[in-house]
């Protein structure tokens, strides 16, 4: 069977390196960070992952956390005005539990289980020399990850697609902390969604982290707008990192900063800052000797964390790959037609996600009504909750009022 080399160890690389390995292909996984070095560093994201990305782990036997982490049942939505006042607030129910698990947890078991089960796990820089020798020795390289030198070296690697990247630049400025002894929900299995618009978003919901059951603090601002108000910190510095959030909250999301007052931060690193800056890229690339590779999860496309699209992404796009290569056989994996149907198939995998994304972030007028609708009518709530699972149920209604009315209209509204 064809030997695949795989560059990035997170939820795209070691899924499809599981995923190649239990359908018998030799595996090598290339990261440049060892199991003991991503448990023992920084949080990496919110990683919340809906039931049909789920779905992808539990046929591979990975989701090893459904005892132990808590489970989300819904999504609690509230707007509010840029002074905190709450004035509207509304839940939908998932059809289908929803889960998120700290990474530095899953992915150091995973690439134990990689290894247990025979495949090769290669710890060292992720530069060009090392995708050079993994493509010269194995029948494809698939990568995952673009960060480190990689970034530096190769940033052309996968061609921005600028018909379906339409930011030029970060839209929002993230600040994360995994916390204890936060307050409840009335409905303790809900994830919360807070939005100002203009302003940013809130979100927070229970996760499971190296020390237990926790919370998942998300602040998303508008940058340089009111809420863009933690650079005087640093996330080294933990407990002020959180107090500069909480006080964030008590300007702008009062509601959410009373479930605050006896939050501790879960751990050293469990503080992060960051800011992507959406983007779509050809998922087919060439190093400069001139071998292909290919690429998947944020190594092709990065959704701003917004509606929570990142880790399941990768976990469907991993899939996509994973079963291409499977139904190729033992025919050439370096054939540029079968890579464009891969990548075609990739898209189509994570398109809704990306515009769903994409929309949100700058929400038109006009879907203001879908949210009015969800404060007014149980069956719309549910079917907005759900689209964070599957996107395409809504996305394709964003686009205009009369598509925003339609969904409201097949759902009761």
């Amino acid at each position: 069977m064809p030997r695949i080399a795989v560059a990035g160890a997170g939820q795209a690389g070691l899924q499809l390196a599981l995923a190649l390995r239990a359908s018998g292909h030799e595996v090598t996984l290339a990261t440049d960070r060892s199991a003991a070095e991503i448990a023992g560093g920084r949080i990496l994201s919110t990683q919340c992952m809906f039931d049909l990305a789920l779905s992808t782990e539990r046929a591979l036997g990975l989701d090893r956390w459904q005892e132990d982490c808590p489970q989300i049942d819904g999504v609690q939505y509230s707007l509010g005005t840029p002074d905190g006042e709450r004035v509207m607030c509304f839940s939908g129910k998932l059809a289908a539990t929803a889960q998120s698990v700290d990474q530095r947890l899953k992915m150091p078991r995973w690439l134990a289980d990689l290894e247990a089960a025979g495949g090769r796990v290669a710890v060292g820089p992720l530069d060009v020399a090392a995708l050079e020798e993994l493509a010269a020795s194995h029948d494809l390289l698939v990568v995952a990850s673009t960060k480190g030198p990689i970034a530096k070296e190769l940033p052309g690697l996968f061609a921005r697609d600028e018909a379906r990247s339409p930011f030029a630049g970060p839209q929002r400025t993230l600040g994360v902390a995994y916390v204890n002894r936060l307050d409840p929900l009335p409905s303790p299995r809900e994830f919360s969604i807070s939005i100002v618009p203009g302003v940013g978003e809130y979100f927070v919901g229970p996760a499971l982290t190296l020390s237990g059951p926790c919370w998942t603090m998300c602040l998303e601002a508008i940058p340089g707008g009111p809420m863009d108000a933690w650079s005087h910190t640093s996330p080294d510095r933990p407990q002020e990192w959180l107090e500069a959030l909480v006080a964030i909250l008590d300007r702008h999301f009062p509601w959410e900063a009373e479930r605050c007052r006896s939050v501790t931060v879960t751990d050293a690193k469990g503080t992060l800052a960051g800011a992507i800056a959406p983007v779509v890229r050809s998922p087919v690339g060439r190093l400069p000797s001139g071998r292909p590779v290919l690429g998947v999860g944020d190594a092709v496309v990065q959704n701003d964390p917004l509606v929570g699209q990142g880790a399941n992404n990768a976990a469907k796009g991993a899939t996509v790959v994973a079963d291409a290569i499977d139904r190729r056989g033992g025919a050439s994996l370096d054939d540029p037609v079968w890579l464009d149907e891969v990548a075609e198939t990739f898209w189509q995998t994570v398109e809704a996600a990306t515009v769903f994304t994409n929309t949100m972030l700058k929400p038109p007028e006009h879907v203001g009504a879908l949210f009015d609708a969800g404060s007014r009518s149980a069956t719309v709530a549910n079917a907005l909750a759900q689209a964070t699972d599957d996107p395409r149920t809504l996305a394709p209604h964003l686009a205009t009022p009369d598509g925003i009315a339609a969904f409201v209209a097949a759902h009761g509204g």
